[in-house]
């Protein structure tokens, strides 16, 4: 993974990159893995930007990654041994502003890099449980957020790509544009698109995170620290793909899709689907625990839609169509002064 990648003890990995992202050549996910490395802590912030001030300051033209890489190295040593680094930096920018002057000319209408990518403000929509939060993305691409999910993504894209973080499940309409492709990174795997619909399912601990194109073709990668990622499939319209996350194995189904993302229209659509899918829906639809007891149970499966049903209703309809009841424990007032969440017991009635 990225930390084992970009531990701090490969001091070197780390200059290296952020030497080629400042020199504009950085692969797309290079990028992704310096911009993680940077958000990990306050520490790692302050260094990037150490590194990219003395780099602006000290650019000779025409830039050699290699010899810049060296003198910026030099001048942060520097500074760790009596010189603060404002003061560093002000002898640096002194000494080298006619230069510093011509390399912003020519950064600014020669060769661009991506220098402001890093620079993103980012925003983190959390939807909260038992509710669904609907917005527009900066390039008007539409997203739809489950219950506990979070969706973290920049006021502006990139030129390159449009790139959201999510955990949980969403919803996309995205926007098209080819030329600037539309990603998804989540914790198993990026999904890749330009103009289409389609849900990603992805929640923390997830063993069978999935996928399920309504329209346009997406491709799905995995989502590693590499340079390249390694292609899992590419979906076609009215395809449903789950990845187990221990196997490695992929499994696609052609079926009608709209029970995957019915959730969007306050639905809960089952098809065949066992009660372990049916608890889960339920618990994220109404913010309840819901435990199962007993292996017999975990074969049953069902098949209905329910509609805006109060919970206790749904419960009640689920009762009736098989051989199951259910029992309730009541929130509790915690320590901290919050309550804990209602939970739901379910259990067989046959001995």
């Amino acid at each position: 993974m990225i930390e084992k990648n970009m531990d701090k003890n490969n001091s070197d990995l780390v200059d290296n990159l952020i030497a080629n992202y400042l020199g504009g050549n950085l692969s797309e996910d290079e990028i992704l893995m310096l911009e993680s490395w940077i958000r990990e802590s306050d520490e790692n912030q302050k260094y990037f930007r150490q590194f990219k001030n003395i780099w602006e300051a000290s650019v000779e033209l025409p830039i050699s990654t290699e010899k810049a890489l060296a003198k910026v190295l030099r001048q942060i040593n520097a500074s760790e041994h009596g010189l603060t680094f404002w003061q560093l930096f002000q002898r640096v920018a002194a000494i080298l502003f006619i230069p510093l002057v011509i390399s912003m000319l020519w950064m600014g209408f020669g060769k661009q890099t991506n220098n402001a990518y890093l620079a993103l403000t980012y925003n983190n929509v959390v939807a909260a449980f038992g509710t669904f939060s609907q917005f527009e993305l900066p390039d008007g691409s539409k997203v739809w957020l489950n219950s506990g999910s979070s969706l973290r993504y920049p006021d502006k894209f990139s030129k390159d790509n449009r790139t959201v973080y999510l955990t949980g499940e969403a919803y996309f309409e995205v926007h098209s544009d080819k030329s600037m492709p539309f990603f998804v990174t989540t914790p198993y795997f990026t999904v890749k698109a330009t103009g289409t619909r389609f849900n990603v399912r992805a929640e923390k601990n997830f063993r069978t995170p999935s996928v399920t194109l309504v329209e346009g073709k997406v491709t799905v990668q995995k989502t590693n620290s590499g340079k390249t990622n390694d292609l899992i499939t590419l979906l076609q319209p009215n395809q449903h793909m789950s990845y187990d996350t221990l196997s490695g194995h992929v499994r696609i189904q052609n079926e009608d899709t709209y029970k995957h993302f019915a959730w969007i229209d306050g639905k809960l659509v089952f098809r065949n689907d066992n009660i372990s899918e049916v608890a889960r829906r339920i618990s994220l639809q109404y913010n309840v625990d819901i435990e199962i007891k007993g292996d017999e149970i975990k074969k049953y499966r069902y098949r209905a839609t329910f509609a805006n049903e109060p919970l206790d209703e749904l419960l009640r309809l689920l009762k009736i169509s098989s051989p199951i009841d259910y029992s309730e424990v009541k929130a509790k007032a915690l320590p901290d002064g919050t309550f804990s969440r209602r939970k739901i017991i379910i259990f067989s009635t046959i001995n």
